[in-house]
């Protein structure tokens, strides 16, 4: 019974999140909204989830007014939150081309070579730090 009422609750949340993503399509510019989509929406505070730090940016210009207009529609949000999230279908980011052969020692290109490794070991191994 309590699992019900669990899911109940997380159903509403949903809902009124994609209602209010309807409502934020509205106010913002075609371009901005198909960059965005609506979040968790819960204790007055709705997570916004932003496709690039800078339709991140510009969507944190946007959320006063966002959140006025909300509030004027009856949504009980006291913030708005934007978050940057990773395309889930974008391609891999491709490997640089080859450097033309450097003049630096070889301690110094091996150390390089060692820090790219360990960066891309990282990226591949972690989700992505941006967000949060």
């Amino acid at each position: 019974m309590q699992r019900d009422a669990r899911l109940l609750g997380l159903r509403q949340q949903a809902l009124s999140s994609l209602r209010m993503g309807d409502e934020l399509a509205r106010a913002l510019p075609a371009e901005l909204a198909a960059a965005v989509l609506p979040g968790r929406c819960a204790d007055g505070s709705w997570t916004l989830h932003a496709s690039s730090p800078a339709v991140a940016a510009k969507l944190k210009l946007h959320a006063p007014l966002l959140l006025r207009r909300l509030q004027l529609a009856g949504w009980p949000l006291a913030r708005i939150q934007v978050r940057v999230i990773a395309p889930r279908d974008a391609p891999a980011a491709a490997a640089p081309p080859p450097a033309a052969a450097s003049r630096a020692p070889a301690q110094v290109r091996d150390r390089l070579r060692e820090l790219r490794e360990r960066r891309e070991s990282a990226r591949a191994g972690s989700p992505d730090t941006r967000a949060g």
